[in-house]
């Protein structure tokens, strides 16, 4: 008999935000007493964020509206895209975030200081860039907008984490980091989950078929367990509808059609196994494949590498 445990959602929005984990991140309190732009290189595979503690800040990405932060304002700039913090819209860039003189405190924070260090600068805030450690979290960020921003003071959760999270970045304590970094994962996923609720007639693709009771069920079965020998016919069961208007409503919410998704997200989960140092052969058992070849041909054709790079690569 299976059980079920409380833990064991079966709504596939909190499952999939339930997989935000973060691998790395770094951390920076800056503050500018003078006009000036910062620029935020791309770093691919990353989410940077920002956090305005007081004064107003402009994101500015290419392409894009700029973006103005109050005080309390959260921005999230998904996929690693590169973009400039400003002052005031268009002020002159001072130089890479990662490369200005900085003060750090610890392996991944740091204080940055553009102009003369002033008791009240008109402008702090706290900005990071997070890594995230489990592959399906590639699907919400490819849907995201360029830049998300959520006020603080509409979401209570948010706003209780956002001055602990500072506390435990302006004054570090023994196992502060792996603290702030929970709380980063924490304040990530409320984010999402704010805009989510602010804008809910503008999601689309994954996120909107997340929200769907019946594609989402397919979805959350999917990402619980992407080796299963999924058929067609299987996830159709799973949202309650025939497999004809299954594939086609799918399709036309997602993108992509059903099994095309199942393999993609099962490439994906293979390739966060190779990275944590798993054989060939062990992955490609994992995933429902009867030999390593076969695994590696489909592994190479979906995404573009071959397994033993991702391992060496990671190593």
């Amino acid at each position: 008999m299976t059980v079920t445990m409380p833990w064991d959602s079966e709504d596939a929005l909190t499952a999939a935000l339930y997989q935000v984990r973060m691998r790395g991140a770094f951390y920076s309190w800056t503050e500018a007493s003078q006009e000036c732009s910062v620029e935020m290189p791309q770093f691919p595979g990353t989410l940077s964020f920002h956090i305005v503690a007081h004064g107003t800040a402009h994101l500015e990405v290419d392409g894009a509206e700029t973006v103005a932060l109050d005080a309390g304002k959260l921005a999230l700039v998904p996929r690693g895209i590169g973009h400039r913090v400003s002052t005031t819209p268009g002020a002159r860039v001072v130089g890479r975030a990662d490369l200005l003189p900085q003060e750090m405190l610890g392996d991944a924070f740091s204080v940055l200081r553009v102009g003369p260090e002033v008791a009240d600068p008109p402008l702090a805030m706290l900005c990071g860039v997070v890594a995230f450690d489990s592959p399906a979290v590639d699907d919400m960020l490819a849907v995201l907008p360029s830049i998300v921003v959520v006020d603080s003071a509409r979401h209570p959760v948010m706003a209780a984490l956002l001055p602990l999270l500072a506390r435990e970045l302006r004054e570090p304590m023994p196992g502060g980091e792996a603290v702030a970094t929970r709380l980063a994962d924490v304040l990530v996923v409320e984010t999402v989950r704010a805009w989510l609720a602010d804008a809910q007639q503008e999601t689309a693709g994954w996120l909107a078929a997340l929200r769907d009771p019946q594609l989402g069920a397919a979805l959350a079965a999917v990402h619980r367990d992407p080796g299963h020998p999924w058929s067609l016919e299987a996830l159709a069961r799973r949202a309650a509808m025939s497999r004809s208007v299954f594939a086609a409503r799918f399709t036309a919410v997602v993108g992509t059609p059903p099994m095309a998704y199942v393999s993609a997200a099962r490439m994906r989960a293979a390739r966060a196994m190779l990275a944590e140092g798993r054989s060939v052969a062990a992955v490609a058992a994992a995933h429902g494949y009867g030999s390593e070849a076969a695994f590696s041909r489909a592994f190479t054709r979906i995404t573009g590498d071959t397994p033993g790079r991702v391992r060496r690569r990671a190593a």
